[in-house]
């Protein structure tokens, strides 16, 4: 049990570091150009006045952060939005950088913000190279361990909550496994921890690479 404790507590503190470096390595500089932009225009028409409070972080735009400390929101399904905010509000799930935010929203502006969000398109950012081969090899393996959920190209599943990873940023995918691994982040679920801990090691970085790149995604 004492092995157990201290390997766990070794696990959470690589975690933390890896939290910790994404957010000091900060974006390349014409993505923090880009980022400087977009914080600098006024709310553009149709955006709720209650994404102001988002905004700050995930940008008008909802393209969050390339370096991954911020997922990009622009596009992602309804009701993986509606359900995240809506267990926020309630104090079931705990993302202490978001709960002040989510818990002064009523129902009406939950609505409203996830109807915004999924409607919003990507916007372009830097993907990482596959040569063909490593796409065929990403595109299995991911179908082997994650597309009975997150469906065939990473387009999410509305029934489950199963978010839309195809095109998410490669930064935020590698923490949330980890921190799904080390059971970190409230809302990674049984089923999904457990998923993550029959993956083998070698077979996350490609399935990574593929969702990054983002080649087959189809609309929500």
């Amino acid at each position: 049990m004492r092995v157990f404790v201290i390997a766990a507590v070794v696990v959470a503190l690589i975690v933390l570091v890896g939290i910790a470096w994404l957010a000091a390595s900060g974006p390349t500089e014409a993505e923090a150009e880009r980022i400087a932009v977009v914080l600098r225009e006024t709310a553009p028409a149709g955006e709720p006045a209650a994404y102001a409070h988002c905004a700050s972080c995930h940008l008008h735009d909802g393209s969050g952060r390339p370096d991954g400390a911020i997922p990009r929101l622009n596009g992602q399904r309804r009701s993986v939005l509606q359900h995240k905010l809506y267990r926020l509000r309630a104090g079931t799930l705990r993302i202490p950088v978001m709960d002040p935010f989510a818990r002064a929203l009523d129902p009406a502006e939950v609505e409203e913000i996830a109807d915004y969000l999924a409607q919003l398109p990507e916007t372009s950012s830097s993907k990482p190279h596959l040569s063909e081969e490593e796409q065929v090899a990403g595109a299995a393996l991911y179908g082997e361990h994650c597309a009975s959920c997150h469906g065939a190209n990473g387009e999410g599943h509305d029934g489950l909550f199963a978010s839309r990873l195809c095109g998410q940023y490669r930064g935020y995918l590698e923490r949330r496994l980890e921190e799904a691994a080390a059971q970190v982040r409230g809302d990674a679920d049984a089923v999904m921890q457990g998923v993550v801990a029959q993956v083998p090691e070698e077979a996350l970085d490609p399935i990574v690479r593929w969702l990054a790149h983002g080649n087959g995604c189809a609309a929500p």
